[in-house]
């Protein structure tokens, strides 16, 4: 019986853990997801930075940074963690 006990416990925890990371993957960062969208898409994304509105289009997404361009600059790079807001279509 104690066999089975064991098994069931492990079993149980299995899927405990598939059930997280299915939430996990589902409560994505919708910043993320416009961020992303610019990136695959090629289009312009409006950010918001203290209130300045930064346009471009994201050519390359870092950890802690997001790479944008422009047609006035090549080069913009913005710190995630200073972003307020992101638009996209």
């Amino acid at each position: 019986m104690k066999r089975y006990g064991r098994h069931l416990a492990a079993a149980g925890i299995g899927v405990a853990l598939l059930a997280m990371a299915a939430l996990a993957q589902a409560a994505s960062d919708p910043f993320e997801d416009v961020l992303q969208a610019s990136l695959a898409d090629r289009k312009g994304v409006m950010v918001y930075v203290n209130g300045q509105a930064i346009p471009g289009r994201v050519t390359k997404l870092g950890p802690d940074t997001i790479e944008l361009s422009s047609q006035e600059f090549r080069r913009i790079v913005v710190r995630r963690d200073r972003i307020d807001a992101v638009a996209g279509n």
